[in-house]
């Protein structure tokens, strides 16, 4: 199909005014390729990250042809360590990232759909399907926050609990 600059974030099926693209249901695709620091690519005591702040709603992405994650669900950030794809020899500081996403709703997705195959062949294509919506407002879709790359030490903190209590009238 054709290809567009697209903004990121933005939802691709708002970004035109074209009913082909407004209503698509299927596959998209984003590339992108950048340049990495040299650091990052020669300082094995650095951690390099590929954050994916939304994708919606089912999202695969390659980092140099590697398929390197997939997430399902197009409300939260996911991420992946990629070090051991950008510091491996011969070292190149260009990076290419791929992303694939499907907008396609079902049963089990937020929100929900279906995928009805029309099959009267007097009226429709074969493998004419359209996508039916319980719900009423536009599914937007597409990279809908940021995504960045960015690094930590090899040594990190990923996570912290805080955990409280109350003794008699107290918090502790």
């Amino acid at each position: 199909g054709p290809t567009l600059d697209m903004p990121v974030p933005s939802s691709f099926n708002d970004i035109s005014q074209d009913w082909r693209l407004r209503h698509f249901v299927g596959w998209v695709w984003y590339e992108r390729e950048v340049i990495l620091p040299e650091r990052w690519t020669q300082d094995l005591s650095t951690r390099v990250v590929l954050r994916i702040g939304s994708a919606h709603a089912y999202a695969i992405v390659w980092v140099n042809g590697v398929n390197t994650l997939e997430h399902e669900g197009g409300y939260l950030p996911f991420e992946a360590d990629i070090s051991n794809l950008v510091q491996v020899g011969p070292l190149s500081s260009q990076l290419r990232i791929t992303v694939a996403i499907n907008n396609t709703l079902t049963p089990t997705t937020l929100p929900p759909g279906t995928i009805q195959y029309l099959t009267d062949t007097s009226k429709y294509p074969k493998g004419y399907f359209v996508q039916n919506t319980y719900f009423d407002f536009f599914n937007y879709a597409g990279l809908q926050r940021s995504v960045l790359l960015y690094t930590t030490p090899t040594t990190y903190i990923d996570d912290i609990t805080v955990t409280t209590g109350v003794e008699h009238d107290s918090g502790e």
